[in-house]
């Protein structure tokens, strides 16, 4: 099958496209040609590369004919974040399969946890209410023939995880391998919920290799466990040696102890209390992440480590 990756040279199409070619696609990665993949396989070798600035594309109304003119069985979309987008490639195809990334934050904040796929959604902020709308606009036009995967916090070597405040400064980690200490929020039962870049990866594959049972379908695609705020800071605590020394502090304390910035990524992260069912993607694809919760921190932490603090 002749399958055009659309960013796949980011954290999903660095195992991605490998993947593909290794199961006897044929693979086109469309990039704007400015990032290397995440790390180094021999079957890049075998992957079509063809350089395209979507943005540019996609203001001159290039974008869409450019994708279908690579003649592609399927597609997958890593890289759509509005409607406009989705409607642009979609009227350049014609019944292919495709499979666009969404995520976990088109639901809103979880009433009922883990939550499936078929919760209400009540999404906010613009990143969340935009991916929402692609999801409803490709499962309600018949042009292509769509699936969705809705990642949660993407995490991998090469790149740094959200951390155990639940956001991505790392002078948070900085403190976790000196001497364990960790400041939180509350009480630190808040939950987010991390999955390996290779897992999504294999997902978005298992989509396009199960069409039957995946199209018309989304699909939560996270690790099979969630991590609480305290939890994950004792696990990296412990994994540099130390026992956590960990404290606890009221939301408004807290957000004025931390940076804005820093403070705002962590609500971003925690007020949607993140905890997702994998259920769907085994029952019909017979699909199970590879990686646990616990390596794929540990994972990304100590690959960061080695390549920013030593």
């Amino acid at each position: 099958m002749r399958v055009v990756v659309i960013g796949g040279t980011g954290h999903i199409g660095t195992y991605l496209a490998p993947s593909l070619v290794e199961a006897g696609h044929e693979t086109v990665v469309i990039s704007r040609g400015t990032q290397k993949a995440y790390r180094d396989d021999d079957r890049w070798q075998d992957t079509e590369m063809v350089v395209c600035d979507r943005e540019a594309a996609e203001r001159d109304g290039t974008f869409g004919t450019t994708v279908a003119g690579l003649k592609p069985d399927a597609v997958m979309d890593l890289t759509c974040f509005t409607p406009d987008q989705a409607r642009q490639l979609v009227d350049a195809l014609d019944g292919q399969h495709l499979i666009h990334t969404g995520t976990v934050w088109s639901y809103g904040a979880s009433a009922l946890v883990p939550t499936k796929e078929d919760a209400p959604k009540h999404p906010y902020g613009e990143y969340g209410v935009n991916k929402l709308a692609v999801e409803q606009y490709l499962k309600g036009q018949d042009r292509v023939r769509a699936s969705v995967v809705h990642p949660g916090h993407i995490s991998g070597p090469g790149w740094m995880a959200i951390n155990p405040q639940g956001n991505l400064d790392p002078g948070v980690i900085d403190r976790l391998r000196e001497d364990g200490s960790c400041l939180l929020p509350d009480r630190g039962g808040e939950t987010i919920h991390h999955v390996h870049a290779e897992d999504v990866a294999g997902l978005h594959q298992a989509c396009l290799e199960h069409p039957d049972q995946a199209i018309g379908e989304s699909f939560n695609s996270v690790c099979t466990e969630a991590l609480t705020l305290r939890g994950y800071a004792e696990l990296v605590a412990r994994h540099f040696g130390h026992e956590p020394k960990l404290e606890f502090a009221p939301w408004a304390e807290f957000e004025k102890r931390v940076d804005p910035e820093a403070a705002q990524a962590t609500m971003e992260h925690i007020g949607r209390a993140p905890m997702f069912s994998m259920a769907k993607a085994k029952d019909l694809l017979g699909f199970e992440p590879k990686h646990s919760v616990v390596d794929t921190v540990l994972e990304s932490l100590d690959a960061w480590v080695a390549t920013n603090r030593t």
